[in-house]
């Protein structure tokens, strides 16, 4: 990690292209299909599409034409004489998801590829890197659109491999014990760092005792949760702890824990390929030797999760609580992709739509990688699960793949199959949606891809928790009603996003007809449920009660007028977090997008029980299921949704966003609170951005930002009195000012320094 952020501060020093200086300025970070490594599996698209990084070492420079080329051999393109399509010169910005145009390619073939691009001041590159993919049966059939299949692919020297479609595979990586004991009574105890879905390799020698038998069963231990040199055997909640038998010969030999395959208990559990060794999450491992003459030569950890860059990001800054809980969340992210989607727990291992969306957003802010949920989106697409507002995510994860690559592949083959996510059948004659009025028919059921009895409202989880100390569960006692304020507030959602996914596709009429149907829901959903004499919303019609829950989503969504935010602000203050890990994601989201940078900052940092220090001080490595065993009795120690500081740190904090989709034009608008400084890297289609800043409130503010190249930025800085004074590179620049922030446009591909003093 020390390693890391000496890079980072290079890039924080110096412009772009001063510290990666290549001869060849030739495009990097190719992808094909939105993968970064395709030569790791197949693809199922007999038209794939094109994306690279544009290079140059002239700032503000961008892409004017590429050119492409693309062979069925890695000769023929070496030699410029491709064979399956050479676009020569094509004058274009584009620089991601250039659809394939040439000769026909064959099912189950490998193909190679590169780029170059032609710059306005750099003038014309030098060949990209050569990159390989290869293509499955385009003729089998599927059971549902998207699904991808686990298939042999034929690697180097012919040696067969096996690998997903459309997405790398997984893979066991090696992980060594940071800390080894052997206690009195012989048991050695081995702590591998970090908690992971895993098994792990063993190589040990044996000499047993004189008239001893050559063979013995030796007990295994692991385990999520430790008391100082022993594995904790009641943990509690859903915390891990097994144990297994090894069969050990004399002599010395290398062994492999063989665990029990997981066993599929729910409605869309993922299970394993058979071809691949079982996991499960561990931290530690104890060997009972059985005062036996037992040496171990070697232990590791084979820890299983997607390919994965740890370098594509990092976060430091002047808070080292706020620097813990992002490695947390980081790691937690990745660590639960160890079936090649995001289905997580080791309890259900099974994708929810709600946990999906968040692990979906954090992914897309720590690696440089998309199809993984862009899987895990079509498979829930068919796949529906049971809570009402999960049914919601099904859209915001297609706006979120849309949004984040500018590939617009997912909106329209499934724009049909959005539409009725957006449950617009449920509406009643008042104009809002309802699980409770006899609208679930099979028909509504069977166009979400329900297959289940019925939806029902969840609001956070669990809801119905009978814990002392936060009595109603993680809902803030919300009281569910007919008509519900949480679940109107994500069908507004949903139909904000369906009118934008109509106008992507072309669709004016449906856009016309999304816009006016949020803009009527909108209306009343205000009339309906906010109290204006409490100036609060309740949580249904017919209630009195308010719960956070109500207040943060109407706020969350922007569907508070703007003479009725104080009050509404002021009320989600009063709660805390009274609300679980999934609603936490929510009223982040709220606050940091209302100017309340602070008090989420409070509770991001908080070290109440109801926090993510409070998940590292119980001695988790991945983020859990829930705030604290005593909120949930089968709480797991291995669940991404918790992990929303990965995405709102990179967000919210340091500001990064998308202003255009695929990042063409990218917002910079750090939300600094009492962070004295701090530093990001943080990666993008089209590139990393780079941004760092010294805050001294109400005195100066410094930003350091690189933005990548063929791309534009529109940078937040803060405003504290007209006059101020505002730099760019060391000249004063124009800027307009939008409330709390002074706003400057157009600003250019690599690296830029600004300043405000008061």
């Amino acid at each position: 990690m020390k390693l890391i952020f000496i890079v980072l501060a290079l890039f924080l020093v110096f412009p772009l292209s001063n510290v990666f200086s290549t001869e060849k300025k030739a495009p990097t970070g190719l992808l094909c299909e939105l993968l970064s490594h395709p030569e790791l599996s197949l693809i199922t698209n007999s038209t794939p599409d094109f994306s690279w990084i544009v290079n140059s070492d002239k700032p503000g420079d961008f892409q004017v034409a590429y050119w492409i080329m693309v062979a069925s051999s890695p000769d023929l393109l070496k030699k410029e004489t491709p064979d399956m399509w050479n676009t020569g010169e094509v004058s274009s910005a584009q620089s991601t998801n250039i659809k394939y145009a040439g000769k026909p390619i064959s099912s189950n073939t490998s193909y190679w590829w590169k780029v170059k691009t032609i710059n306005k001041f750099e003038g014309e590159s030098e060949w990209s890197d050569s990159q390989k993919f290869n293509t499955s049966d385009f003729n089998t059939t599927r059971k549902w659109t998207g699904e991808s299949k686990w298939v042999k692919l034929t690697g180097a020297k012919g040696k067969k491999n096996w690998s997903f479609e459309n997405r790398h595979p997984v893979t066991y990586y090696s992980v060594k014990p940071v800390k080894q004991t052997v206690r009195k009574n012989g048991i050695h105890f081995f702590d591998f760092g970090k908690s992971a879905f895993a098994t792990f390799d063993l190589n040990l020698t044996w000499d047993p005792k004189k008239g001893s038998k050559d063979q013995m069963t030796m007990k295994i231990n692991i385990g999520e949760k430790a008391v100082g040199d022993s594995i904790d055997q009641k943990p509690g909640g859903g915390i891990i702890f097994r144990t297994y038998p090894l069969t050990i010969k004399s002599g010395t030999h290398a062994y492999s824990l063989e665990i029990p395959r997981f066993v599929a208990r729910y409605p869309h559990s993922q299970v394993m390929p058979l071809e691949m060794p079982e996991v499960i999450p561990f931290r530690f491992c104890e060997l009972n030797c059985n005062d036996e003459n037992i040496k171990v030569n070697e232990i590791t950890q084979k820890a299983l999760y997607c390919l994965y860059n740890e370098r594509a990001s990092c976060f430091s800054c002047s808070d080292n609580r706020l620097n813990s809980i992002y490695e947390l969340c980081k790691y937690s992210t990745i660590a639960n992709t160890f079936n090649g989607d995001y289905a997580n727990s080791e309890r259900e291992r099974m994708m929810y739509e709600a946990d999906c969306y968040i692990q979906q957003m954090g992914h897309y802010a720590i690696d440089r990688e998309y199809a993984i949920a862009r899987y895990s989106l079509e498979n829930l697409i068919y796949h529906a699960t049971w809570p009402t507002e999960w049914i919601s995510h099904s859209i915001f994860m297609a706006w979120a793949d849309y949004w984040n690559t500018g590939n617009t592949e997912v909106i329209r083959t499934y724009y049909d199959d959005l539409k009725a996510k957006t449950m617009m059948a449920l509406e009643t004659g008042n104009g809002l949606i309802s699980t409770r009025t006899g609208l679930q028919t099979k028909e509504f059921l069977e166009s979400i891809h329900f297959n289940g009895k019925e939806l029902k409202d969840i609001v956070d989880w669990p809801n119905n928790s009978k814990t002392e100390g936060w009595k109603g569960g993680e809902s803030d006692n919300f009281e569910f009603t007919t008509y519900n304020t949480v679940v109107n507030a994500f069908y507004y959602q949903a139909l904000v996003y369906m009118a934008n996914i109509a106008k992507v596709i072309g669709n004016k009429g449906d856009f016309q007809f999304y816009r006016r149907k949020a803009q009527t829901v909108k209306n009343t959903f205000n009339s309906n449920f906010f109290n204006a004499e409490r100036g609060v919303y309740v949580d249904g019609i017919g209630s009195a009660h308010s719960s956070l829950h109500s207040n943060m989503y109407a706020l969350c969504f922007g569907l508070v007028p703007e003479e009725y935010q104080s009050s509404v602000i002021k009320y989600i203050k009063s709660r805390g977090m009274a609300c679980g890990v999934y609603g936490s994601n929510y009223l982040l989201e709220a606050l940091f997008n209302n100017g309340q940078a602070d008090y989420a900052f409070s509770l991001l940092t908080s070290n109440s029980d109801r926090s993510w220090l409070n998940m590292i001080k119980v001695g988790a490595t991945m983020t859990t299921e829930a705030w604290d065993n005593k909120y949930k009795s089968n709480n797991g120690w291995s669940h991404a949704w918790s992990a929303s500081p990965a995405h709102i740190i990179p967000r919210k904090i340091m500001g990064i966003e998308p202003a255009e989709p695929g990042f063409e034009k990218i917002v910079i608008k750090p939300q600094p609170g009492p962070l004295t400084y701090a530093e990001m890297k943080c990666p993008t289609i089209r590139g990393d951005v780079l941004v760092s800043f010294k805050n001294k409130p109400q005195q100066s503010f410094i930003l350091n930002v690189t933005i990548p190249y063929n791309t534009v930025a529109k940078v937040f800085l803060p405003f504290w009195s007209k006059t101020q004074k505002v730099t760019m590179n060391g000249k004063a620049v124009k800027y307009n000012q939008d409330g709390n922030f002074v706003v400057i446009e157009g600003v250019s591909s690599g690296n830029s320094l600004f300043e405000v003093n008061k």
